[in-house]
């Protein structure tokens, strides 16, 4: 099954064990599952959802997640990842695709994140998907103290084909 296959959800408190897995996968300091339980209780500012893999055994039923903090007219990116066994599948950028129309259908007219420059796999996903590097923060990065690419994506108004 490619990513198309995917079923698009909102993140729900079952699915925590499994996100929480994929986020120690993913990430140097992984979120706890007390703050993806936080950020479920603000749905008017924190947006989130999932792509599930239709008829999965528990455990293996959250392919990606990912989320965004909605600020007045600005998608903010906290967190976007893909369980291993399913990236470079087009599980991210599915995901990406659909919360940034999400974000657009919310108002917001632009989108930011942070990225490590060292995780090329996400800089490039993000990159063909219209974000730019504007700005680095130094030393963001808890874990080893590597800096944050800032991106930003400065229209989320779709581009028409000429």
């Amino acid at each position: 099954m490619d990513a198309a296959g995917l079923v698009e959800a909102p993140l729900e408190e079952a699915d925590l064990e499994e996100v929480c897995a994929i986020e120690r996968a993913s990430f140097g300091t992984p979120w706890s599952r007390g703050l993806f339980e936080e950020e479920l209780r603000r749905p008017g500012t924190c947006v989130w959802r999932v792509l599930r893999v239709p008829g999965a055994p528990a455990g293996s039923r959250v392919a990606a997640y990912g989320g965004f903090w909605r600020a007045v007219d600005e998608a903010h990116f906290t967190n976007l990842a893909t369980r291993p066994d399913w990236r470079r599948r087009g599980a991210g950028r599915r995901l990406l695709r659909l919360l940034l129309a999400e974000a657009r259908g919310l108002g917001c007219v632009r989108a930011t994140l942070e990225v490590r420059p060292s995780n090329k796999a996400a800089l490039a996903l993000y990159t063909s998907e219209g974000f730019e590097a504007v700005a680095v923060r130094p030393r963001y990065y808890s874990d080893d103290d590597e800096d944050a690419l800032i991106l930003w994506k400065r229209s989320l108004t779709p581009t028409r084909p000429t």
